[in-house]
């Protein structure tokens, strides 16, 4: 049976460290999706200036596009919204899913896909984080993009179990629930899973799939940290313009978890469409832009264990009266 295209088309993220099994697993996701009757898109990023696992992956595809020649963070990051574009609109994809480089910056993608633009077209679903027990980086970008991976991940996939003794296991497993005590946990070999409870959301997120281990944190902070769908991104629709006054206090009162928000929208009794930007240290910018097309009025949160239904209300009270 065909799928049939919805949108916005859900899009997932596999990101995770160099070498860690990440295109073995994007292969079985492909084998399930087409036995589902999906039309899957996929991006491969690579940091070469030739893609090396796309033609792997196009064996069994419903269409590939290589976004080779540059860390997909920063180098490919407009690339990656027309490539999206492309795949719903060209190619009818019902489900896409980007396979990261391993030098790929988990939050800069989360960045990207969340746009006002992209966000009409294709849903952040899941990231996965492919993971084996090679110490973590101590210093570098390479610190930064494996920590990001870790710690914005839903399900942390924990491979080539079989090649490592049971002492250092244990001791690379607790040091990456250490970073996120909240995904679910899953151990392999050779990224075999069971790949259909990979996609199913569970109900709660605070119970490790496979095993039980570490001291969680208390329930009522897991609901914030956890939303339904995904754990960081919160869209807030904006039915009608901003009190400008209202909306620069919120500004100045966004949670120490909030590391990213975005959005178009108007204030009441100005003409022009103000685009918004908070970004570390507690930055924020906001200026009148032209667009070609009107954008959804909208701000876009990102962030881990702020209180999402608190920000959203206290963002809604800025609609003029």
């Amino acid at each position: 049976m065909t799928q049939s295209q919805t949108l916005p088309v859900p899009f997932y993220i596999l990101c995770g460290s160099l070498g860690a099994g990440k295109t073995t697993l994007l292969m079985r996701l492909l084998e399930y999706w087409n036995s589902q009757g999906h039309k899957v898109g996929v991006l491969m990023n690579e940091a070469g200036e030739v893609s090396i696992d796309g033609p792997r992956a196009g064996t069994i595809a419903e269409q590939v596009l290589n976004l080779a020649g540059g860390c997909i963070c920063c180098d490919t990051k407009d690339d990656l919204a027309w490539s999206i574009t492309q795949l719903v609109q060209d190619y009818q994809s019902t489900v896409i899913v980007l396979e990261c480089s391993g030098m790929a910056d988990p939050a800069e993608v989360v960045d990207a896909v969340t746009d006002a633009y992209v966000s009409r077209i294709a849903k952040l679903e899941r990231i996965f984080a492919m993971l084996h027990p090679v110490p973590l980086p101590d210093t570098g970008m390479a610190e930064l993009v494996t920590r990001n991976a870790i710690r914005y991940a839903d399900d942390l996939i924990l491979n080539k179990r079989d090649l490592y003794i049971p002492g250092h296991w244990e001791q690379f497993r607790k040091t990456i629930t250490h970073h996120n005590p909240y995904g679910r946990i899953w151990e392999t070999n050779h990224a075999r899973l069971d790949i259909s409870a990979l996609l199913a959301a569970p109900a709660t997120r605070t119970v490790p799939t496979n095993v039980s281990f570490g001291k969680l944190p208390p329930a009522d902070e897991r609901h914030d940290a956890r939303a339904p769908h995904h754990p960081m991104v919160t869209t807030v629709r904006l039915p009608k313009p901003l009190d400008r006054k209202k909306f620069m206090e919120w500004t100045k009162s966004l949670p120490e978890g909030m590391e990213r928000a975005k959005g178009f929208f108007r204030f009441a009794h100005e003409p022009e469409l103000q685009e918004f930007q908070f970004f570390p240290p507690r930055t924020s910018t906001i200026a009148p832009v032209m667009l070609l097309d009107e954008p959804d009025h909208v701000v876009v949160l990102i962030g881990r264990a702020y209180d999402q239904e608190r920000c959203r209300a206290s963002l809604l009270a800025c609609l003029a009266s």
